[in-house]
Formats: structure tokens, sequence, C-alpha cells
């Protein structure tokens, strides 16, 4: 697997977690700790997308 891939990938799931992370926190769905679940895909959606942007910046701009 080549790194264009894996940014790719890391793209594409850092977009799938925000929009599951804006419809769990805009909408006002009644499943029980909606607000643990909305925290916690915010986190991995950080954590992912700034993966994802350094590696962009790493592969852009020092190497």
């Amino acid at each position: 697997m080549e790194i264009y891939d894996v940014i790719k990938i890391l793209g594409i799931c850092t977009l799938l977690l925000l929009s599951l992370t804006f419809i769990f926190g805009f909408f006002r769905i009644n499943i029980p700790n909606r607000f643990q679940i909305h925290k916690w895909l915010g986190i991995i959606t950080l954590i992912l997308g700034l993966t994802h942007g350094f590696i962009v910046f790493y592969i852009t701009y020092l190497k």
C-alpha cells in the first residue's frame, strides 16, 4: 500500500466521522449516551484529521 492510498483512506474516514459527529451533535436523536458518542467521534475525527494533514504536509513540503 502506497502512502497516497493511506492519505486517501484517512481523508475519507475523517470525512465520514466528521459527518457522523455532526449528525450526533446537531440532531436530537433519542439514543442513550448520545453526548458520549458525539464526544468520542469528535476526538477520533480530530486525531484522524491531524494525522491526515501531517502526512500531506510531510509529503508536500518536507520530503
